[in-house]
């Protein structure tokens, strides 16, 4: 199919093109010119008088090799109808692992009612999904399964059904899970596409994660949408899959429960990876297929079978002169693999008359049988190359492909030699026929041994310790010299055709090599270039499980630096991952712009620094040297979470619709539980092996598989779901409670209740029973238990009830605020802590049924929704954490009130604080896409290390016009700031607005900031307060924007109301006397909400942007020119004639003369919220509410830049200095982010 596109009409097809081929016109070796050279044969048996045997010679077999693939090669082309259409990778794997399973099927005889059985099972619909066929190395479980596939398929096909099969090392990446799943889910998409249904895409998941999460939901969606169709899923040899993507946790076979119309059939080796006992465990209800030995006949039609494939046979008779050979070679075992081994050695062996004595020489045993022909090989190919061979192949992690042998060999003798000088006495391929039915690859793919006791057998034989390492080394030393080239900013070469492989083996060899000097792993784990080479070819998951395998390494080495360089570049690749997948050349800005005294900054300022671009690369002047607290950041936002201690390394996200599970430490999706309806919060038990996930009712799942263990129906009567559950002794407790807590607790009133659960066994299965329920007289919110006393408390309106395990109630807290939202537990102490919409957390003690403490929340906005959505004791117990909506932060305070730190890198409101057990980490999940695991500071014992140098939260930044300044304003300061060293010079405090937008004059005598209706006039020189206009006249309104001409005699306002939102408008100011301003006029007829404006340089025109899209106006008359339906959050005016404003996540420019865009600049995922022209208005930054800071070409459309830091969250809008090369940008994390181009000291 590669050679030849014409081929692809018969690609569906493989049995019409056999057809075709055995009926074509064939050249003929009888027919062939062979010359016989005299004297060129010898005699191996002379007889006189009778049959005599000997060796003979012939000549051009080469050519008559070449000969045969020409023919067939143009037979293909004259015979069969062009056709260009493309076979994807997907249908050219199919094909291969289809062929491998023919060519397995074609050597299968014998176990005819076996393989009628689990024919039975593949066309079957019923409520065993699962047969798992398994046995001991050799035993025939791949033949069995190739012949069951075989026959079962044509009717299954005919009948319209689907079957899908997978040949674990028949081909290159056959052995990786995710390639199979991928495929897989190819082939579910085209067969629900090809009946009709187009609207799904073709394409599978593209990440790891994403095809985990999809895999179970989307097999059991296609069951189900075709009931009458089986869908028949085959996969060979389950225990050779690579570990990648928990591929032997066997995850990924279908869950009890699944439709029955899906079947699968496996087969595993009973003891190798532990995939045979997962599989079990897995599915418990599997169908156990153990394959028996062969019989003698079986075994016998075998050996004729695969002989007659060479033209080979043995005697099945007592021959005179050679005996009876097959039952020679019966007698020496009944392992199928091992006389399947012993056909491949006689098939080599020419000389007939003594094949009985070669038969009889042979060992009894497979490893004996490996051995003994080592030995031969030896004799054949050269000790030290068959020593190599071995070796290579023994010590590799999961196997070698051919091609990469060949150059292993040659990069050896290269070193060792020199160029175009030999160290062997053979080559690879030579020896590789003798090797392949020892290879697990036989077909194709990474050859590897196919069971470990042939590893044994080249260890015992060949491998001391001082040759391991120097394999090591060796195999370390080649694939670093295949990385090399690449691991710089623009490689200029192209890397191996097997380079995906190289990245996946490097780090195991090198570990293996240097085992107690690990300053290698600089090379790759500490080079950026490396980690993003892993993360573009899709091992970011595998790249992770060899950080924490160099961690455990350097532990066990005592070597602290390591561990500590480590563990902070497996943090960066968790948080930067995905944007160096988008954005993989500016992979070493994202490095170099970390904390600079971490070992990530370090390590990549030690590379080659990249070659400056016009406005790029920018590093982050201002970037804090405290600790970075963030460990890791997870895609999922909640409105729950439970989390294990790290050993178990387990996270359960409750996002309010699903339940996922995710590995702690590397953020890897693990699984999707199947929660009936919802899941609003979720536990764990004690041991970490259940997970307990209530929505509208609680369910119990197993850690492992992700199966459900057992589940209730519908509990309560009440119209709210369980927004608490928790394993409390012999129970499962769960507490009903208003789902969205802040946002409606006016209109709540429902009582709530909690339930006891318990789990008990029946004919059925396991099930969970209501041990007892009780109500709760009061709207509930959250619930929690105090283990310490036994105690459930509940949180409501203004007080907090308390109740034993009974039911009864025993206590209740008054005077607990407004509102209470949440409540947290000491893990000692008698006492519990809440949090509610007056911003106090209060502290309780249950013994005294007395209020002990309080602190009050100093929070930074008085949002209508306020207050704390959070609480929780800090993991040592003796401080307090919180959140609440407006910081989007984790607040640590002391019980004195000291706000000892904030710990920043949410983008929307905190719902949930969950501590890790056994740490000093915490959980916080946030409503939108957020969960981080944080270190916690312990405020005894370290100072500020949760905060920041800067720490306000800027909306506005604007720089003098020779750039030597910087202004910025927050919603309750301006500051002035040298512009170059970032000293701060001075600062007023005015009374400002979470919206405050700021300007310059013009002359640059004055500073301006606006507050909710007023703006406020400070002098230039040293912000001295002159003057406060009042914009706006209604309290309804609050002033979103405005811009002030550049003469310094208008200001232009836009405003956004709150509850008359239709009735904002754009008021226009003469400022000319600041202090005694008059409104000229009123653009009232935009009828919306808005939030942007801008005036032109002609001080004539104004123009405003918000939900009724973008208008330009006179700003003397009011007199609409132009407006177009685009447009809200920023706006601006350009030369010749034009606009620029954002729309959302694009920004585009408008000509005004015909008014079209003309220029669309995209890439961004959230609203952009500023820019900033540069360079003549040919380039443009931008800052979006995604995290990001883009540089635009505006004439080519194209983003040359992007900036990302983990820590930002919205930005509030950008400036850029006069010469473009440094950026100010106010970030809603309460950081001021200064960027500095490369050229900005020039």
């Amino acid at each position: 199919y590669k050679l030849t596109d014409k081929a692809t009409t018969y690609f569906t097809d493989l049995n019409q093109l056999n057809s075709y081929l055995q009926s074509a016109p064939h050249a003929n070796w009888t027919e062939f010119v062979s010359y016989y050279k005299k004297g060129g044969a010898r005699f191996t048996c002379k007889n006189e008088g009778r049959k005599s045997f000997g060796v003979g010679y012939t000549s051009s077999l080469d050519a008559f090799e070449k000969q045969c693939e020409i023919d067939l090669l143009e037979a293909i082309e004259q015979n069969f109808l062009s056709d260009t259409s493309k076979i994807n990778d997907f249908q050219m794997e199919t094909v291969q692992h289809e062929n491998a399973i023919q060519t397995k099927a074609s050597t299968f005889v014998g176990r005819s009612e076996l393989v009628e059985t689990c024919v039975e099972h593949c066309g079957t619909a019923c409520e065993n999904n699962l047969m798992i066929l398994h046995g001991t190395p050799g035993c025939g479980k791949s033949g069995l399964l190739a012949a069951v596939f075989h026959k079962a398929v044509e009717p299954l096909r005919n009948g319209g059904n689907f079957a899908f099969v997978h040949v674990v090392d028949s081909c290159p990446s056959s052995n990786i899970l995710e390639k199979m799943l991928k495929r897989l889910q190819w082939a579910l998409r085209d067969f629900r596409r090809s009946r009709g249904e187009i609207n799904i895409s073709a394409s599978p998941p593209e990440t790891a994660s994403e095809l985990r999460s999809n895999h179970h939901s989307f097999l059991v969606e296609t069951a189900l949408e075709y009931p009458d169709i089986l869908f028949l899923v085959v996969v060979d040899a389950v225990n050779q899959f690579h570990e990648s993507l928990k591929a032997w946790e066997m995850w990924w076979l279908p869950r009890k429960g699944s439709p029955k119309n899906v079947r699968f059939m496996i087969s595993t080796l009973n003891e190798e990876n532990g995939t045979f006992e997962n599989a079990k465990e897995a599915y418990p209800d599997a169908k156990l297929t153990p394959v028996p030995k062969m019989s003698r006949e079986d075994l016998e039609g075998m050996v004729s079978a695969t002989l007659a494939r060479f033209n080979k046979k043995l005697t099945t008779y007592d021959d005179k002169l050679v005996g009876n050979q097959m039952e020679l070679l019966l007698s020496k075992s009944s392992s199928p693999l091992y006389l399947i081994a012993c056909c491949e050695a006689l098939r080599k062996f020419g000389i007939f008359e003594r094949v009985s004595q070669y038969i009889t020489d042979l060992p009894t045993t497979i490893s004996e049988l490996f051995s003994y022909l080592l030995d031969e090989w030896s004799e054949e190919y050269g000790k030290m190359f068959v020593e190599d061979v071995a070796g290579l192949i023994c010590i590799s992690k999961d196997g070698l492909l051919e091609n990469e042998i060949n150059d292993l060999l040659a990069f050896k003798e290269e070193k060792q030699k020199g160029e175009n000088e030999f160290l062997y006495e053979s080559s690879f391929s030579r020896i590789y026929d003798s090797l392949a039915s020892f290879l697990a690859a036989g077909g194709g793919g990474y050859l590897r041994f196919f069971h470990d006791q042939l590893k044994y057998t080249v260890q015992s034989k060949f491998l001391t310790k001082e040759f391991e390492l120097e394999t090591h080394k060796w195999l370390a030393d080649f694939f670093y010299s295949c990385t090399e080239s690449q691991l710089n900013e623009s490689p200029e070469v192209d890397p191996p055709a097997y380079y995906d492989h190289v990245l996946q083996q490097l780090i195991y060899h090198q570990l293996k090599s240097s085992p107690d000097d690990l300053s290698i792993l600089k090379t790759s784990l500490r080079n950026i270039y490396f980690v993003r080479e892993r993360i573009l070819y899709g091992q970011t998951q595998a790249l992770m499980d060899e950080y924490e395998l160099a961690i455990q390494v350097c532990s066990k080495n005592c070597d602290l630096d390591g561990v500590t360089a480590l563990t902070q570049w497996m943090k960066f690749v968790q948080l930067y991952a995905s944007n160096i997948e988008s954005f993989p050349e500016f992979a070493h800005n994202m490095a170099a712009t970390q904390t600079p005294t971490a070992y990530v900054c370090g390590d990549t300022l030690n590379l080659p620094l990249p070659a400056p671009k016009t406005g790029y690369p920018l590093t982050w002047q201002n970037i804090p040297s405290g600790e970075d607290l963030m460990v890791c950041k997870y895609g999922y936002g909640g409105v729950d979470a439970a989390a294990s201690d790290p050993a178990a390394d387990i996270l359960v996200i409750a996002t309010g619709e699903r339940a996922i599970v995710l590995d702690q430490s590397s953020g890897e999706f693990i699984h999707e539980l199947g929660v009936l309806l919802d899941c609003y919060s979720v536990a764990l038990s004690p041991d970490n092996e259940t997970i307990y996930a209530a929505g509208e009712n609680v369910s119990m799942f197993d850690v492992g598989t992700g199966s459900r263990i057992a589940s209730t129906g519908f509990l309560t009567n009440s119209n709210y779901p369980f927004v608490w559950v928790e394993h409390i002794g012999e129970y499962i407790a769960a507490g009903t409670g208003h789902g969205r807590k802040a946002i409606c607790w006016d209109d709540h009133t429902e009582e709530g209740e909690i339930v006891l659960l318990h789990l008990e066994y029946d004919a059925e299965g396991e099930e969970l029973f209501v041990a007892r329920k009780w109500t709760v007289d009061a709207p509930c919110y959250h619930h929690c238990f105090l283990r310490s006393r036994n105690l459930i408390f509940s949180a409501n309106k203004g007080e907090i009830r308390g109740y034993n395990l009974e039911g009864e109630k025993v206590m209740m807290f008054g005077d607990a605020g407004g509102c209470v939202y949440y409540l947290a537990a000491h893990p000692t102490n008698p006492t519990i802590l809440s949090g509610g919409n007056d911003l106090v957390i209060r502290e309780w003690n249950a013994d005294s049924k007395t209020l002990v403490r309080s602190v009050t929340d100093t929070t930074t906005s008085g949002w209508a929704y306020g207050g704390n959505w959070a609480v929780s004791y800090d993991p040592t117990g003796n401080h307090v954490l919180c959140t609440e909506p407006q910081s989007q932060s984790l607040r640590l305070y002391t019980f004195d009130g000291t706000l000892a730190g904030e710990l920043k890198g949410h983008s929307d409101c905190v719902n949930a604080i969950k501590l890790v057990p056994g740490s000093r980490q915490a959980i916080t999940a946030d409503r939108a896409e957020g969960t981080i695991l944080f270190n916690v500071p312990n405020p005894d014992e370290e100072t500020a290390n949760a905060y920041q140098e800067f720490d306000e939260k800027v909306f506005w930044t604007g720089f003098s016009k020779d750039g030597q300044y910087l202004i910025t304003v927050s919603n309750e300061t301006v500051r002035k700031w040298d512009a170059k060293t970032l000293e701060h010079l001075v600062s007023r405090e005015y009374e400002g607005f979470y919206r405050s937008k700021g300007g310059i004059s013009w002359d640059e005598q004055w500073v301006y900031a606006s507050g909710r209706m007023d703006v406020y006039r400070f002098s230039f020189e040293d912000l001295t307060p002159s003057g406060q206009l009042q914009v706006l006249p209604d309290e309804d309104g609050s002033l979103s924007d405005f811009s002030i001409t550049s003469n310094g005699k208008k200001l232009l306002g836009a405003e956004c109301k709150n509850m008359n939102s239709d009735d904002s408008y754009a008021p226009i100011w003469d400022v000319t006397d600041f202090e005694n301003a008059t409104e000229i006029i009123r653009y009232d007829t935009y009828g919306a909400r808005m939030f942007a404006c801008a005036t032109h340089p002609d001080n004539e025109r104004g123009v405003v942007a918000g939900h009724r899209g973008t208008h330009v106006f006179m700003l003397e008359t009011a007199e609409m020119l132009f407006k177009i339906d685009r447009g809200c959050n920023w706006v601006g005016f350009l030369m010749n004639n034009r606009i620029i404003y954002a729309d959302r996540s694009s920004v585009f420019v408008c000509d005004l003369d015909t008014g079209e865009d003309v220029k669309a600049l995209t890439g961004h995922s959230d609203d952009v919220t500023g820019g900033c022209l540069v360079r003549d208005e040919t380039q443009i930054y931008t800052a979006s509410e995604d995290g990001k800071i883009k540089l635009y070409d505006i004439e080519q459309e194209e983003c040359i830049y992007t900036f990302f830091n983990h820590r930002a969250q919205q930005y509030t809008g950008a400036s850029a200095s006069p010469c473009g090369e440094k950026i100010a940008a106010g970030n809603q994390n309460g950081m001021l982010y200064v960027l500095k181009g490369a050229n900005y000291e020039e």
